[in-house]
């Protein structure tokens, strides 16, 4: 009889053990496939099976019945790559979206395996938002998830996913009301990772930020105010949309942007950037290539010109508009008319002296024939020529032209008075030497165009120069120094701060600002705001920029600022209007001018303008006395020589 029952008893004991297994099998099975499900739903361009192999449940059946279900079906939909955790010391840095699978023992076993993935996850991988994380821990509890979780948060990870059983999924919520929560997964469609910045409740966003003239005012307790203009309303609308709590961080060192300093160290919002202190610099700015390698960039919707700007050209002397009045040919042709004019009166004067009764003159005769031409030219009547009918008819005919002559003169005059004309203007790099100016820059725009511009352009630029501290970019120092210094002074300038400048600098009487910008500018480079590299918020603030270019929100601020701004007149104003955004001098936009009616000139009549007819009086009381002396010297001498001759 026993000896038929224990052969039963093992039977049934190995038959259970074999249900058992098959159990458990089918249950890693479900548990692969329920991964896979999530995996192929996410569809990354590759998937990165991480596994321990140096785990002391490595081994077990379980385990690798699992690891290999999951590399099964991972690698049968997306292309796949099985890593040893024992194998990386810091997870590599991606270019590519990237899903990344975390195989841990079941139940605590897997939990010495937490912190050796915790250390491994790279804080600052590039694009953070493009590589998901699923942890397949089976049997894990909710402890022991949250101490997984907020390690991951620490790491700034922010998709990451439990896989604890079948249909059973667990994730963090890092801005939940009391801290960080875990929180299981309710499935609705294929959404597992799901956007957690929709609301921050209250939580704190900090901005690197701070004051530019132009894109950004300071507030009254700016820390927690913020700032105006088109950067500090975007940094505060990001903060409501986020249901965020915003606190604005000024760099320590006054050094604004930031630059790069020997050994590889930063100044600036670089410092609190780099640091991980703030979330995001809110000053829109170009990246150097020193710094790009460092931090991450928003997409860049606008791009920053830099220019040199430098001293208008001067109003060439008004006087001279008396000479410039008339083409040099029309010159050549009223000179023309003058000598044959002048003959046909030495002819009158030989046929004068032929006449009876006319008293004949027998010194002097060039001084009287240019006399009498000079008469007739102010339409002064000559007696002696009226007399005759013949050369009445003549001399009313050249009196005639002379007033027509005259009045397009001083026309032509007039309308030179109106649109005075100017040197040209200095709109190449290669005619820099030859101004002999002093160039002012920040020192973070002549690292800037250092790399681009030509060896003999840069020297040329550098021969004498000043730069300037970065802590002076948040205040119009070209403004304070222009003042102080009239000429022979140059700027580098961003082209916003530039043309705001020429606005500033504008005088309405000669229609023109004090300064030009050389149209052959010196570098072109995208303008953009900049993140810690490995930042969760990348995703969510590129979001919200991208929709307030896509509805024109930055386009309306933009013009806001541009109304609100104050200048020095209407006129000022009327002239930023017409640079526009990308012209840097009115004058080259020949097809807006043609379509533009011109305002209003006055012709204003000062001393520069009226020296012009001085002038011409001075000249001509000058050659009367030369040709009065002249005519004496003459005189006496040949008096002399009668004198000599009769004794």
């Amino acid at each position: 009889m026993c000896a038929r029952v224990v052969p039963l008893l093992l039977l049934g004991l190995f038959g259970s053990k074999a249900l058992i297994h098959v159990s458990h099998k089918e249950d890693a099975l479900a548990l692969a496939q329920f991964t896979c499900h999530i995996v192929q739903q996410h569809s990354a361009q590759v998937a990165n099976i991480y596994r321990c192999v140096t785990c002391a449940s490595a081994g077990h059946w379980e385990h690798l019945a699992l690891e290999q279900a999951l590399h099964q079906c991972i690698s049968s939909q997306l292309p796949s790559l099985v890593r040893s955790i024992e194998a990386h010391e810091t997870e590599p840095a991606r270019h590519t979206d990237s899903i990344n699978i975390f195989h841990l023992p079941a139940d605590s076993a897997g939990l010495p395996l937490v912190q050796r993935i915790l250390a491994m996850l790279n804080e600052q991988q590039p694009r953070k938002h493009l590589h998901k994380y699923i942890f397949v821990w089976p049997g894990a509890s909710v402890e022991e998830l949250h101490t997984l979780f907020t390690g991951c948060w620490q790491r700034q990870l922010l998709f990451g996913l439990a896989v604890v059983r079948t249909d059973v999924v667990y994730d963090f919520e890092p801005f939940a009301a009391g801290g960080l929560q875990v929180r299981e997964l309710k499935r609705t469609g294929s959404r597992y990772f799901r956007d957690k910045l929709r609301n921050m409740n209250g939580h704190e966003v900090r901005f690197s930020m701070f004051q530019d003239t132009l894109r950004a005012l300071p507030l009254a307790n700016t820390t927690s105010a913020g700032f105006t203009q088109i950067d500090g309303v975007i940094a505060r609308t990001i903060a409501s949309s986020l249901n965020a709590t915003a606190r604005y961080v000024l760099p320590a060192d006054e050094e604004n942007y930031g630059r790069c300093l020997p050994g590889g160290k930063f100044s600036g919002v670089l410092v609190d950037i780099m640091g991980g202190h703030t979330h995001i610099a809110m000053n829109a700015r170009f990246v150097l290539e020193c710094i790009a390698p460092h931090v991450e960039q928003l997409y860049p919707y606008d791009r920053r010109t830099i220019y040199l700007v430098v001293p208008a050209a001067e109003m060439r002397p008004e006087y001279l508009i008396f000479v410039r009045a008339f083409r040099r040919s029309l010159w050549y042709l009223l000179l023309v008319t003058f000598l044959v004019v002048m003959g046909v009166f030495i002819c009158l004067q030989y046929a004068l002296e032929r006449l009876p009764g006319v008293a004949r003159f027998h010194h002097a005769r060039w001084f009287e024939i240019l006399e009498m031409c000079v008469k007739t030219q102010l339409g002064e009547p000559v007696v002696r020529f009226s007399r005759v009918s013949s050369l009445r008819l003549f001399l009313i005919a050249w009196i005639m032209f002379s007033y027509v002559l005259t009045t397009i003169y001083f026309a032509k005059l007039e309308s030179s008075f109106i649109r005075p004309t100017f040197e040209p203007q200095l709109d190449a790099l290669d005619e820099l030497p030859s101004h002999k100016l002093r160039v002012y820059g920040i020192d973070n725009l002549f690292t800037a165009i250092k790399t681009t511009l030509a060896p003999r352009h840069y020297a040329a630029l550098t021969r004498n120069y000043k730069e300037l501290p970065l802590k002076l970019s948040s205040s119009p120092f070209a403004w304070n120094i222009s003042r102080r210094h009239r000429r022979g002074i140059a700027f580098i300038m961003r082209d916003e701060t530039a043309r705001e400048f020429l606005a500033s600098t504008y005088n309405a009487e000669l229609d023109r600002p004090a300064f030009h910008i050389v149209k052959e500018y010196l570098r072109s480079m995208l303008s953009t705001y900049i993140l810690p590299l490995g930042s969760p918020f990348h995703y969510k603030f590129q979001f919200l920029v991208s929709a307030f270019n896509e509805h024109g929100f930055l386009d309306y601020w933009q013009q806001l600022d541009v109304i609100r701004r104050e200048r020095a007149s209407s006129q000022a104003d009327e002239f930023f209007e017409d640079l526009g955004d990308t012209d840097t001098d009115v004058s080259s936009s020949n097809d807006i001018n043609e379509h533009k009616e011109l305002r209003k000139k006055h012709v204003a009549l000062s001393v520069d303008i009226l020296q012009g007819a001085f002038y011409l009086w001075l000249f001509g009381i000058l050659l009367s006395v030369c040709g009065f002396v002249a005519e004496h010297i003459v005189w006496f001498l040949s008096n002399c020589k009668r004198v000599v001759h009769i004794i």
